[in-house]
């Protein structure tokens, strides 16, 4: 009389529960050198990933980008970098920064050598020249409305050379320089509702949360997709410590500001190396400051999609 009872049992024993699925999503992920798209829903979890640095501020999105300028004369070269902001909607363009200390350079060398030529752009430049002075902006992050940066300037003659550097903030909204101390206590640079739950910092969307952890042993913050009952899903691994999250589903990103993303983030993708970060291969390793997103396929492993170095 127990066989059927026994049977039963090993019939439901046998069969396991299908795999939960990952809530539909869908958001952007933006460090201090890349922002990922990423899509969620029951065929898995997506991302792309482009050189966009991306922060918003009073309701509007902007691009923020290094340029690089350099004028170049027979017997001297001065280059700087200035920091622009772009409103993704209007395009109106807004200097953040720039060091002026490079054009008075120019300015004293002009003054004491007033028949120097300015080189056209596609003239070749002479490899030995008597100065050289270079204006160098990297950004290191956007926490909310502000960008944080490095700037480091050097001059360079025959038989001398001068060097300086600083880190600053500026307030993207204003464009006026703010203390970095001044940012820990400001709560906006959380953004998108973010918490700190422990170790973690915690977004609460529509049905489901976006959970970053930074991970010591790999120096790197790993974002999980988390859904109400607690199931996670490995999204990738960022190198900022507070990404950023931006929300395009609930509620749905109006058309225009959606093509204005998406151009933005397909131009970065195309242009990265002109328009987007001014290359230092041969002065620093930017490969730890680059960003790299990973998507997390069906089997819910880690698999990496993407990284960017300079």
């Amino acid at each position: 009389m127990r066989y059927p009872c026994l049977l039963v049992l090993a019939s439901v024993a046998g069969c396991s529960l299908p795999a939960p699925k990952p809530p539909a999503a869908e958001f952007l992920v933006a460090d201090g050198s890349s922002t990922y798209w990423v899509r969620s829903g029951p065929e898995g979890i997506s991302s792309r990933t482009s050189p966009l640095i991306l922060t918003n501020a009073d309701s509007r999105f902007y691009e923020v980008y290094v340029e690089e300028v350099t004028r170049s004369y027979d017997d001297a070269v001065f280059t700087r970098e200035p920091i622009y902001s772009r409103d993704l909607l209007t395009g109106a363009k807004k200097l953040l920064f720039e060091d002026n200390k490079v054009a008075a350079w120019e300015r004293m060398y002009l003054a004491a050598n007033p028949r120097a030529r300015l080189l056209a752009p596609d003239e070749d430049t002479n490899d030995d020249v008597s100065i050289s002075a270079t204006g160098e902006s990297d950004i290191l992050g956007v926490a909310g409305p502000y960008v944080i940066y490095d700037r480091h300037i050097t001059l360079e003659k025959t038989d001398f050379q001068q060097s300086d550097s600083s880190r600053g903030a500026i307030d993207i909204r204003s464009g006026q320089a703010v203390p970095i101390n001044s940012l820990v206590r400001d709560t906006s640079a959380m953004g998108a509702g973010a918490v700190r739950v422990g170790s973690a910092i915690r977004w609460r969307h529509a049905g489901y949360d976006v959970v970053a952890r930074y991970d010591t042993a790999r120096a790197e913050t790993v974002v999980a997709l988390r859904d109400l009952r607690g199931h996670e899903w490995p999204v990738g691994y960022v190198d900022s410590r507070l990404p950023r999250i931006f929300w395009l589903d609930q509620p749905r990103v109006d058309p225009p500001l959606r093509a204005a993303l998406s151009h933005a983030f397909d131009d970065a993708r195309e242009h990265d190396e002109d328009a987007q970060f001014v290359s230092r291969t041969k002065k620093r390793n930017l490969a730890r400051i680059a960003g790299r997103l990973v998507a997390a396929h069906g089997r819910g492993g880690v698999s990496r999609v993407h990284s960017i170095s300079q």
